[in-house]
């Protein structure tokens, strides 16, 4: 493999749960030398919680979930609270090129490692933040989680269907799995930037400004026409059909999608020209949307008679947009698509063992991604500190004594 892209980068990374650790992972999966901190007392929150039944209790290096949110990383046990711990975040900052942080705001300003204070240490060292509501304004010093900024930018509240109340699917934290993106993005920047001028940066990066970006046209229909949007399950005004409809077999699912009256014809061949969508009610988009109730209704009468597989090819074939609803077991061992770009890479990790990994969502042809498994907690701690930052091996037994590094 070429050079990596962000070799020679150096992460410091106090992340946690998911936003913070996938920021830095996007680096670290790109060449960048990623230095996650943690503690045994306060360890990544991914290490903490069992979301997958194989996850033992005890042990925090069986956990999947840090599995995947902490790939190409080196892993480091640091007290940040312990009296002595502050000589070797000084030099952890020296080294750093980037300080990653998702804390609650101010929290690393009450450990003396608030941007101005590690400016000091490293003048041109960029730093970003990422919280729910960011670092200024009334709510910054409120907590949360990806659900609150979720309902706070409004996408709660167009989720759903229009006689119940809004929903946010629980499996599906949109703000942490996009937001990360967004961040490594602005750090690249900002390395451009030091590269061009010598100065560093500091990152205020919002959750909920990232998930209010999402909801764009409902904004746009506000501020254009006074209309306020909201939940109208999965119809929209400009296609119909446009939903998802049920298939042959349990929980099986297709969604089609039809905008032109050109799709319209197109779609009434693949079923058969059946008799109803010969029906006036049927014959043009506006009638199509007075009636959708019906439309559904029929539509899902012929699709329940094939699998979702069927429709979708036969839809695709006849230039209508659909595709199969997938579940996880549909992803990992059926697309044909993610399998070809190799989504799930099989690495061995030395506690779970051969599981797959996610690659990046993009793709850099020349410096491909270069994924190594997450670390087990504190795996690198003595690497860290005597490669790394030089600290001598009596110096750093009595850190160990000391329960610095713990």
């Amino acid at each position: 493999m070429s050079k990596q892209v962000l070799e020679g980068v150096k992460v410091l990374d106090f992340g946690q749960a998911i936003a913070g650790p996938m920021s830095a992972r996007h680096l670290g999966n790109h060449g960048a030398q990623v230095v996650h901190i943690e503690t045994i007392t306060r360890p990544d929150m991914t290490r903490t919680i069992r979301e997958v039944g194989s996850s033992t209790p005890t042990n925090p290096d069986f956990r999947p979930t840090n599995g995947h949110y902490n790939t190409s990383k080196y892993s480091i046990m640091l007290d940040l609270k312990h009296p002595k711990a502050r000589g070797v975040i000084e030099k952890l900052i020296r080294w750093a090129d980037v300080v990653n942080e998702n804390f609650s705001p101010g929290t690393m300003k009450r450990l003396g490692l608030g941007y101005e204070d590690i400016c000091v240490i490293k003048p041109d060292i960029i730093m970003v933040s990422c919280s729910i509501h960011g670092q200024t304004g009334p709510y910054a010093s409120l907590g949360g989680v990806d659900g609150i900024a979720s309902a706070a930018s409004g996408r709660t509240y167009l989720a759903g269907w229009p006689d119940r109340a809004p929903v946010t699917p629980s499996a599906v934290p949109y703000g942490d799995m996009v937001h990360p993106l967004i961040i490594a993005l602005a750090i690249v920047s900002a390395l451009d930037y030091r590269r061009r001028t010598g100065k560093g940066q500091y990152i205020d990066a919002s959750m909920i400004e990232v998930c209010t970006h999402s909801i764009t046209p409902a904004l746009l229909d506000w501020q254009a026409n006074a209309h306020l949007q909201s939940r109208n399950g999965n119809r929209i005004p400009n296609a119909a059909p446009h939903g998802v409809f049920p298939c042959r077999g349990e929980d099986r699912w297709c969604a089609i999608a039809v905008f032109t009256d050109e799709e319209w014809k197109s779609f009434c061949r693949v079923i058969g020209n059946l008799s109803w969508t010969k029906e006036q009610k049927f014959s043009t988009l506006k009638a199509r949307k007075e009636n959708e109730d019906d439309l559904e209704q029929s539509v899902a009468e012929w699709t329940k008679k094939h699998t979702a597989e069927e429709v979708m090819h036969l839809m695709q074939e006849a230039g209508v947009a659909a595709g199969v609803v997938q579940n996880s077991r549909d992803l990992i061992e059926q697309d044909p698509q993610l399998k070809e770009r190799e989504f799930l890479v099989p690495l061995k990790h030395p506690v779970m063992g051969v599981f797959g990994h996610p690659t990046p969502p993009y793709k850099l042809l020349k410096t491909g991604a270069d994924i190594r498994t997450a670390p087990c907690l504190g795996e690198h701690t003595h690497y860290i500190c005597t490669e790394l930052l030089g600290i001598s091996d009596e110096e750093f037994v009595q850190l160990i004594r000391d329960e610095v590094l713990a």
